[in-house]
Formats: structure tokens, C-alpha cells, sequence
């Protein structure tokens, strides 16, 4: 069976569940192996509902529920054994969306025996639609519904072999970008829409289609504050300029997260730049080197408060976050989180030192880091902008 799906059998039973009906983007994804595009555009606006995901606890039993216009690639990635398919839009007859993604889920749960069952029913209470809860508590009313946020949310903490090879290949697109980034900021004169432009075509090039993009690339005395995302903007950009990008690619349903500072127009930062970059690289190491089997979340937080304390630099905000089908995954790198560090995690790693309004310069450093038993591994490297 599909390790991802598994796993999450193991969590539901843990949960008390019998069967579970997804509703994220990123659960859906992480379970069916089906990368549930991202709802932009008209594909999204004309299909009523979600993509949503039925799997049992107990075996191999799974459906998954999408839309006409995600129907060939739902049947050619997905997992599970079954996939039930709505009509978004017809431009010649009329066609009730809301009903046949209506049906089309109820068929699943009937299909899965659930009609007449007293059962335990996993739900997602961020994102389960009102159409398909009023239709549980409906026609469904011996079902007991479970929140299994949590669940998932621990399912999904220990990366599998497969996971890893994807969000390995993200951070390489990733570096792609940042490399770009690297070559373009050696002369002065380009506007950050240009840039932005650039990067995401050797992006797009390297995959061999368009993905998700998202994050900011933003030069000057607006490196100098945290206003995430930030750019790009018109602005063009002049030698002596910070320049900082923090980017993400969704790649095959895997996010990538890196940043990167430089100094515009190929000239040596002063020694006031290297302060602020060298301290969020230093924290940056720190970091990483308690990210270890046995270490816990605050622990690797509070190995680089101690480089913003000695460099006599405040820590602005927290150092990172676990990565996957999600862009910004728990555990959190902060102080009050005391998760323990386990193999198979994979983090992207972020702490900047900025000098704050008014200021010229503010840098953030950010890897994507895999726990190994024998340490941590960068998925994809790349040189720092300022060395």
C-alpha cells in the first residue's frame, strides 16, 4: 500500500476513526498522491467544491473526489482505488456543479458501507465544505464526526522516502532560482519585476511547466523590516542595494523555501552589511547543528538566540518550520515548542538580522535541511550572497 496513505491509517485508528473524509489541498495530496492544484483561475471558480479524499483505517479502501477539469491527472496520480468525478461547467447545457459534487461524495460513503453504519468519521474542521457536513448530519446521522486535524498534522511529521526525493527535487528548483538571483544582481539597473521575471522562467524551464510560485524579492531600505511578501515592485535597483528573496515553488505537490541576501551591482558589503548577514548565517548554523535525533525544537531556537545575543542583534522572529505538502509545517523552530527533533523531518531553516525602520540593509538566510540518524543534510546548497 502507499506509505503516505498508511500512515495515516495508523493516526486515524490512533484517533478512534474508522474511515476519514479529507478536505485540504495539502491532506488530499499527502494522502491520494494526487497534487490537487492550487484554486486559482477558472477551473476553481467553476467546480463547486473541493477535492476531497475517503479512505478507510482499516484497509485499502479509498475514493477520491474531484472535479471534471482535474480528472485525468487525478486517474494517472492518485493512490487510491476509486476516483468519483463532478462536473464543473458545460458551455452548451446547463450543469449543476453543487450536485454532482454532492452525489459524487455521497456515492463514497455509501460505497464505503457508511449509510446505515454506526461509525467514527474523520473530518477536517478547517476545510470540510457546509455542503457536506449538512449531508453527514443529514443522511448520515449515525456517524460520530472526528476533528482529525491534529492526526494529520502528525501523519504528516516524519517525512517517507518518497516525500524526501520530492522535496529534494523542490529545493533544487529552489537553488535554480537563487542561482539566478546570484547572477543578476552583479549589475545594477534592473527593476524587481525583471528579476522576478528572469527567476521564474529558469524555474518554470528546469520543471518543464509552470508551478506555484510565491514569496518576495525586495531590494533596498525595504530589507530593513519584515512585511512578508514584500515584491516584487517596480523599484530598480542601484549598486550598493540589498538585495533579499525569499521564494517557494510547489513542485509534484512538494514546497520548497529558501532565501538568500546579496549586494547589488558586483561591489564588497561594508562592514556594516556583513554584521547583519553574517549574524543571521551564524544563527543559521547553529540552528542546523542541533537539528538532531534527540534534540528538541526550542533547543535548536535557543542555540541561535545565543548568536543574536553575543552579535548583540535582536532575533526578530522565529528560525523556521518543517516543510512538505504544506509550505509552513509544525514543528516550529521557537522557543515553546518542545517537539523532539526525530529522523525523516525536513526544515527550512530561516533566521534574519535586519537593522530595522530607517535603516539600509536587513538579510535572512534560509536552507531546506533533512534530519538524518547521523545529522543534518542540506537538500539543495547554494553560496550565501554575502561572504
Amino acid at each position: 500500500m502507499f506509505e503516505q496513505l498508511t500512515r495515516t491509517q495508523s493516526e486515524l485508528a490512533t484517533a478512534g476513526c474508522d474511515f476519514a473524509l479529507l478536505s485540504s489541498i495539502h491532506n488530499v495530496t499527502y494522502v491520494s498522491g494526487f497534487e490537487v492544484p492550487v484554486p486559482i483561475g477558472a477551473g476553481a471558480e467553476t467546480a463547486y467544491g473541493p477535492s476531497l479524499a475517503l479512505c478507510s483505517a482499516r484497509d485499502n479502501g479509498g475514493w477520491l473526489i474531484t472535479s471534471a477539469s482535474n480528472a485525468s491527472a487525478a486517474r494517472a496520480q492518485s493512490q487510491l482505488n476509486t476516483t468519483l468525478v463532478f462536473g464543473n461547467f458545460d458551455s452548451f447545457a446547463p450543469l449543476d456543479s453543487k450536485t454532482e459534487f454532492v452525489e459524487r461524495t455521497r456515492t463514497a460513503l455509501i460505497e464505503a458501507g457508511l449509510q446505515h453504519t454506526k461509525a467514527a468519521l474523520g473530518v477536517e474542521a478547517r476545510s470540510t465544505p457546509w455542503s457536506v457536513t449538512r449531508m453527514l448530519v443529514h443522511e448520515f446521522p449515525q456517524l460520530e464526526l472526528v476533528d482529525v486535524d491534529d492526526a494529520l498534522a502528525h501523519a504528516r511529521t516524519i517525512k517517507t522516502a518518497r516525500e524526501i526525493a520530492l522535496l529534494r527535487r523542490a529545493a533544487q528548483v529552489c537553488a535554480i532560482g537563487h542561482s539566478t538571483l546570484a547572477e543578476l544582481v552583479q549589475q545594477a539597473g534592473r527593476s524587481e519585476f525583471e528579476m522576478w521575471a528572469e527567476i521564474s522562467r529558469r524555474m518554470f524551464e528546469a520543471v518543464g511547466h509552470d508551478v506555484p510560485v510565491t514569496g518576495e524579492l525586495v531590494t533596498g531600505p525595504r530589507t530593513c523590516t519584515v512585511n512578508y511578501p514584500g515584491g516584487p515592485r517596480a523599484r530598480v535597483t542601484q549598486i550598493g542595494d540589498a538585495a533579499l528573496m525569499d521564494i517557494s515553488q510547489r513542485v509534484d505537490g512538494y514546497w520548497s523555501d529558501c532565501t538568500n541576501t546579496h549586494v547589488i551591482g558586483g561591489v564588497e558589503p561594508s562592514a556594516h552589511q556583513r554584521r547583519f548577514a553574517r549574524a543571521s548565517q551564524a544563527a543559521f548554523d547553529a540552528c542546523v547543528k542541533n537539528l538532531r535525533p534527540g534534540m528538541r525544537a526550542s533547543e535548536a531556537w535557543q542555540a541561535a538566540n545565543t548568536v543574536y545575543e553575543r552579535a548583540g542583534i535582536p532575533m526578530p522572529h522565529y528560525l523556521g518550520h518543517q516543510i512538505g505538502v504544506v509550505v509552513n509545517e509544525l514543528p516550529r523552530l521557537v522557543p515553546y515548542d518542545h517537539t523532539p527533533i526525530r529522523a525523516g523531518m525536513v526544515f527550512a531553516v530561516e533566521p534574519g538580522a535586519y537593522e530595522g525602520e530607517g535603516g539600509t540593509f536587513g538579510a535572512r538566510s534560509e536552507k531546506m535541511v533533512l534530519v538524518t540518524e547521523s545529522g543534518p543534510e542540506l537538500l539543495a546548497d547554494f553560496n550565501w550572497g554575502i561572504l
